[in-house]
């Protein structure tokens, strides 16, 4: 029996991991074999669900849904062919039944369960939405032992192997679903914990629509290529969307694209340069990008006042990253496989099942610090707690620690040394220990650095404050700026 489970709620492909009696998490069902995306399908006789079913959509393309989840609703689906039209909640339900029986016979049978759902689900207030209520619903009928749910980005920093290093601050979460992307906003609070404060969907951005146009470029290739026209039997029309399934993967781990469509008198084949996909895939990538620095721009920040963190799942546009690098993100972090649902599953391991659906709360922080801390094998936390409000005209200048004030350009470089053979430049870090914290100032960005914590170089704005706890003592130190009489904002 597993203890402690985490599912995560991604159309693109559901997975689950359970947490270890030693706080570790491993995989029980993953999504990077295939079996569980969000497709449905009446294949004459009955329904059939995730990998199965994606297997028949170019075959009976009407009798076909992958939007149940994206349309959680009571409303008819889209799917044409059993004798009574399903409501996408009947789909959702007997998708999730399927998965559930999956899991408890690779895991067995979880005594606590917490859920990582995406945002368009929870809404802009978490929580008030009615797929909330329909999941909750769902999970009382199959008797799933729910603690908690939790968003996909909030689940996904509770992963301390995934986000080690990060220390709170604000992040942009990107994730990728099947017919969707989507980007939230987290940042700290006063005690440390990250929150999410914006959440947008960017529609024709996701797997489906990605796909779609790659069959038809990569069609008119093979068709120019070797004089056949897939298109012409479904079958071989199934087979090509398989493959291209599986080129998308492999391209993003740098490999050519190749094809091989076996007809009953011949074997068609091509092949072309990775570079063919990564034209091919560049607008969205560029869209993306630029909708990010928009959705940033909304809130006041620019790319330089967040660190960016990419689920798995962007993986499919192989140059996210570096189009993402052009427009000012310098940090990028990658989560690892399943990180939401590991991170739900450590949610699980510490709360106990609710008796009612209606008591199941949902987790809308996370204290990212003491994740960041976790295996470095020392008594330090370090959390970067970012303004509420960003004031860019702000230019910092002084380091205010215990009500003093200390001008940025005036400080040594070297704030407190560890070894302690000099006193600290500013004496309320003393209390704290050995601990080295620097200061410098690169590219016109001040920041500092806890070179112990693993946290790297935090990059701090006007109204910052950076948290240091080390020795049973703590220190805070505030960025402020200083205002002139007659200076503008």
């Amino acid at each position: 029996m597993a203890p402690a489970c985490g599912i995560e709620f991604s159309d693109f492909g559901f997975n689950a991991a359970v947490a270890n009696p030693d706080g570790s998490t491993q995989m029980a069902v993953d999504e990077v074999g295939g079996n569980w995306p969000a497709f449905a399908a009446w294949d004459g006789a009955q329904l059939v669900f995730g990998r199965e079913a994606e297997q028949i959509s170019r075959l009976k393309p009407r009798a076909v849904s992958n939007v149940f989840w994206e349309h959680l609703s009571l409303s008819p689906s889209d799917l044409q062919g059993p004798p009574r039209v399903p409501a996408y909640s009947e789909l959702a339900y007997a998708f999730l039944k399927g998965f559930w029986e999956d899991l408890v016979v690779r895991a067995g049978r979880p005594e606590c369960v917490a859920l990582a759902i995406p945002g368009q689900i929870l809404g802009n207030v978490e929580g008030d939405s009615p797929g909330v209520g329909l999941i909750l619903a769902m999970a009382r009928d199959l008797q799933i032992p729910l603690t908690n749910i939790s968003g996909l980005s909030t689940a996904s920093l509770n992963d301390p192997e995934s986000v080690a290093g990060l220390a709170a601050g604000r992040v942009l979460y990107l994730d990728l679903h099947l017919h969707s992307a989507a980007m939230s906003l987290l940042a700290s609070d006063g005690e440390g914990n990250m929150v999410r404060r914006r959440h947008l969907r960017l529609p024709r951005l996701g797997y489906v629509p990605l796909i779609n146009g790659l069959l038809r470029t990569m069609g008119n290739r093979f068709l120019r290529a070797t004089a056949f026209d897939i298109t012409a039997q479904r079958g071989l029309d199934q087979a090509f969307y398989d493959q291209t399934r599986e080129q998308l993967l492999s391209a993003s781990k740098g490999n050519d694209i190749r094809y091989s469509i076996e007809t009953a008198s011949r074997v068609h084949q091509a092949a072309f340069p990775r570079e063919a996909l990564l034209r091919d895939l560049a607008p969205l990538e560029q869209g993306w990008a630029d909708s990010a620095v928009k959705f940033l721009r909304e809130g006041s920040l620019a790319p330089k006042d967040v660190t960016v963190v990419v689920s798995t799942r962007v993986r499919l546009l192989p140059a996210m990253e570096d189009v993402l690098q052009q427009r000012g993100f310098a940090r990028i972090v990658r989560l690892r496989e399943g990180a939401a649902a590991r991170g739900a599953a450590r949610f699980a391991a510490g709360l106990e099942p609710c008796a009612e659906m209606t008591d199941v709360p949902l987790l809308s922080e996370v204290a990212l610090s003491k994740a960041a801390a976790a295996g470095t094998g020392q008594a330090l936390e370090v959390a970067h707690l970012a303004a509420a409000y960003p004031t860019p005209g702000l230019m910092p200048s002084h380091l205010v620690v215990d009500g003093a004030a200390y001008s940025l350009h005036a400080l040594p470089p070297m704030l407190q040394a560890a070894d302690g053979a000099t006193d600290p430049a500013i004496p309320s870090l003393a209390r704290i220990g050995g601990v080295e914290i620097a200061l410098r100032r690169e590219a016109g960005e001040w920041q500092i650095d806890v070179p112990a914590s693993g946290a790297g170089s935090l990059q701090v704005a006007t109204g910052d404050r950076v948290r240091v706890r080390a020795n049973g003592a703590e220190v805070e130190l505030l960025i402020a700026a200083e205002r002139r009489p007659g200076a503008v904002a």
